[in-house]
């Protein structure tokens, strides 16, 4: 973790992948392992699913067989080793908004209890 003072400019995040404001307000902080975003690029979007690993830190979930964990709240810069963000851990997603690069949560062994998946058709309406 950096303690160096740094100016950014950033836009917004995108976050059409929430279903509701719900949950927005309560979001937990974790630590992102940053190199297990390598394929987001130089920046790490909001909506990515998070599972936590074995060392304690978050990274995307990359099979059905992940445990999810939540999902990250608003874009974060990706340098450093790790980095502390915001994780939503209940509420409703829309998937199909999900950042592109994001493992498809609608095929996940364990339905998470913890959200709820928009259908197509909610999304549509």
């Amino acid at each position: 973790m950096s303690f160096i003072l740094t100016d950014e400019k950033t836009g917004g995040s995108n976050l059409k992948w929430l279903g509701s404001a719900h949950a927005t307000n309560e979001a937990q902080t974790v630590t992102l392992k940053v190199a297990a975003f390598k394929d987001f690029g130089d920046h790490i979007p909001s909506g990515v699913p998070l599972k936590q690993n074995a060392k304690g830190t978050y990274e995307p979930v990359t099979a059905a067989e992940d445990k999810l964990a939540g999902f990250l709240l608003t874009d974060q810069p990706a340098r450093g080793e790790t980095q502390v963000a915001p994780m939503i851990w209940h509420g409703r997603i829309r998937p199909a908004f999900l950042p592109e690069k994001a493992f498809d949560v609608t095929t996940l062994a364990a339905a998470p209890a913890s959200f709820v998946f928009a259908t197509k058709e909610e999304v549509e309406a």
